[in-house]
């Protein structure tokens, strides 16, 4: 109801239906080619499923048929598009890779209300909004250097944003392998001997923390 309410084109899901053995989200779209389900009256079809990229095959896209029938008796059918990152762990970090900078390229073009959701909608939620929120302050050209400030404006619009350390680590790490690794030209200016001594050293400092590389 709330797709149709706010006319959203994009869902974004940052969790798996079942993790560590337990259910975390209901299975409220068809995910299978060709599979339908309805609710309330509403139908929603599968027409294609598909990896975001040939290098980012951790999320799944999903092209959805919406059918329903608007009070004036008409019928209307919208197309939303389901985007499941399937290896983002619950309380923790995926993998470093630029999947979140891609993810968000690929829905920013719509005019539409973007629903994002994990199992909790504070950790996995939080840290992408998190992402795509200093992205849109650094094009605008405004202060990002109080990171601790933006996670607070963050908690003020929901409470407990970002749930640990490592989440906030992971915003950090994404940042900068965004604009010292993928944007390494533009930006070998600031890339002294001594900046990259501290950059190589927090790399090597998380992945010992999270366990990823």
């Amino acid at each position: 109801m709330m797709v149709l309410q706010e006319q959203s084109e994009t869902i974004v899901m940052l969790c798996n239906c079942i993790e560590t053995g337990k259910y975390k989200c209901a299975e409220y779209w068809p995910n299978q080619v060709g599979m339908k389900k309805t609710f309330a009256g509403i139908e929603i079809t599968n027409v294609q499923i598909r990896p975001m990229s040939p290098e980012e095959q951790s999320v799944v896209v999903s092209v959805l048929f919406v059918k329903f029938t608007k009070p004036n008796g008409t019928v209307e059918q919208r197309e939303v598009r389901h985007y499941q990152w399937q290896d983002w762990p619950d309380r923790g970090v995926p993998p470093c890779r630029l999947t979140s900078m891609e993810l968000l390229s690929r829905i920013r073009g719509t005019t539409k209300p973007i629903i994002v959701h994990c199992s909790a909608g504070i950790g996995r939620t939080g840290t992408i909004v998190a992402i795509e929120y200093i992205l849109e302050r650094m094009q605008a050209g405004k202060e990002c250097a109080a990171m601790n400030d933006l996670l607070r404006e963050l908690r003020d619009q929901r409470a407990y944003t970002i749930q640990n350390d490592l989440q906030y680590l992971f915003i950090h790490r994404i940042m900068l392998c965004y604009f010292l690794e993928k944007h390494r030209r533009r930006y070998e200016s600031i890339l002294t001997e001594e900046n990259q001594a501290k950059y190589r050293k927090f790399v090597q400092e998380y992945n010992m923390a999270t366990g990823t590389s």
